[in-house]
């Protein structure tokens, strides 16, 4: 195992810079013109008329030019060896080609769990556990800009709308943390936190917090966070943070305010409204728990909890057009899709693949990218779902049905032996995320927040 990781390496990408060429017309005088009139151009329609088709012509290769030039990359993170793989579809239909890597290892990174972009998609942000740190990356030569001890079981780290800050959601202290993020000079610092057991509008709820970590969050319309707390079903509740000033804003208890809400976050494109999931595994499916929350964003409250017809709910993500939510469940591998307009279930997803965690959308369109876990959860507990094929699955959009398997260190090179010793680094693959390359024409952007 030690060769797999030593042959792991940051991959310096360079700049590929399309040259345009521009042709350049020098007119002559008007006695010039009509010298060349007489020598056979007659009025110049003819001149006029292969103009107008060059004209058309290059309008026809600027639209294919643009085209090609639209592609988009995979960033899939692999906990269990600590390595971030990017992909790019490949030539075939349904494929995709290996293009980067990067070893987070080499960053102290170790377990990085899930990812976020900047909305021009030239940083990415990234949440490691194990690390207890969060990582900047610059996206176009994968360059590390920043690194920053955020805490341990630091979850997930999100951008926040107006891209001065970085959220960070530290199990391991109970606590948001707020880093103050130039991405221009590329300069990162924390500058505040909140303490969920120490918040003076938690303990005016009056409710016993202990235990009840920050798990994931995104951002409101109205310029809120809203943060699941976690990670047991038990454990679940949500804060809510106004953004400007970074306080508390209101607090929901799982189990007096009836929100065990304890895992994904996403909020609607366009109205007050913020959908968040709740899950717990068990080992008799019967017992077990996977709901769906549809809040009111300008009040605050739930207007509606569904079953979201499987065990351990999870992962959101939008289609770009904005018409379809999907939903996942890790334990029984289904889900459903969503009508964000009415939330009602429009259609069912049978199979996600084994143990599938997270989701993130083709800027086409075309595909769902779903993370699968490994036979030997690197994190997660208690929903360290047990999977096969360590990788992500792409789901064509269109037919709800798996076209591809992409495993990029296969579980099959290693042995029983391996994945059972606890010392071993084994795939395990958690958070996923796609980088547009190229001006995708979307009716939603192609991730939150929005």
């Amino acid at each position: 195992m030690t060769d797999r990781l030593t042959r792991r390496r940051i991959l310096q990408a360079g700049t590929v810079t399309g040259g345009i060429a521009l042709a350049g017309c020098l007119s002559g005088d008007s006695e010039d013109d009509s010298e060349t009139d007489a020598d056979g151009n007659g009025d110049g329609a003819e001149e006029t008329e292969e103009t107008e088709a060059e004209s058309e012509s290059e309008d026809e290769n600027e639209e294919t030019d643009d085209e090609a030039d639209e592609t988009y990359e995979i960033w899939s993170l692999d906990q269990g060896t600590n390595v971030g793989y990017i992909y790019e579809p490949g030539e075939e239909e349904d494929s995709f080609e290996e293009v980067d890597s990067i070893d987070f290892a080499e960053y102290q990174g170790e377990v990085p769990h899930m990812i976020d972009f900047t909305a021009d998609y030239e940083y990415a942000v990234v949440a490691c556990t194990a690390g207890a740190r969060t990582i900047v990356v610059r996206t176009e030569d994968r360059e590390v800009v920043g690194n920053l001890e955020t805490g341990p079981s630091s979850h997930f780290a999100g951008v926040s709308p107006d891209e001065e800050y970085i959220h960070v959601d530290v199990i391991g202290e109970g606590a948001i943390k707020r880093i103050d993020a130039d991405f221009e000079a590329e300069e990162f610092e924390i500058v505040d936190e909140i303490v969920i057991t120490e918040d003076e509008t938690v303990t005016e709820h009056g409710g016993d917090f202990e235990g009840r970590d920050p798990i994931c969050h995104q951002y409101t319309q109205e310029g809120y966070s809203y943060h699941t707390l976690g990670p047991s079903y038990h454990d679940g509740g949500l804060v809510i943070v106004d953004h400007d000033d970074f306080s508390v804003e209101k607090i929901l208890h799982g189990d007096d305010d009836d929100v065990p809400t304890n895992c994904g976050t996403m909020p609607h494109p366009t109205e007050s409204k913020f959908y968040t999931t709740a899950g717990l595994p068990a080992e008799d499916p019967a017992d077990g728990v996977g709901e769906y929350f549809v809040f009111d964003t300008e009040e605050h409250e739930v207007v509606e909890r569904e079953s979201t017809g499987g065990v351990d709910a999870h992962g959101f993500w939008y289609t770009p057009d904005g018409e379809e939510l999907w939903v996942l469940n890790r334990q029984t591998d289904d889900g459903l899709i969503l009508d964000p307009e009415t939330d009602e279930v429009i259609e069912e997803i049978d199979d996600y693949g084994p143990a599938p965690d997270i989701m993130w959308s083709s800027p086409d369109g075309e595909y769902m990218f779903v993370t699968l876990r490994g036979p030997d959860q690197q994190s997660g507990s208690p929903h360290a779902a047990q999977g096969e094929t360590p990788g992500f699955n792409a789901l064509s959009v269109e037919s709800r049905e798996i076209v591809a398997t992409v495993e990029p260190d296969p579980i099959d090179d290693y042995t029983e032996e391996e994945i059972e010793d606890g010392d071993t680094l084994t795939p395990d693959f958690h958070g996923i995320g796609v980088r547009p390359i190229g001006d995708y024409d979307t009716e939603i952007p192609t991730s939150p927040p929005f």
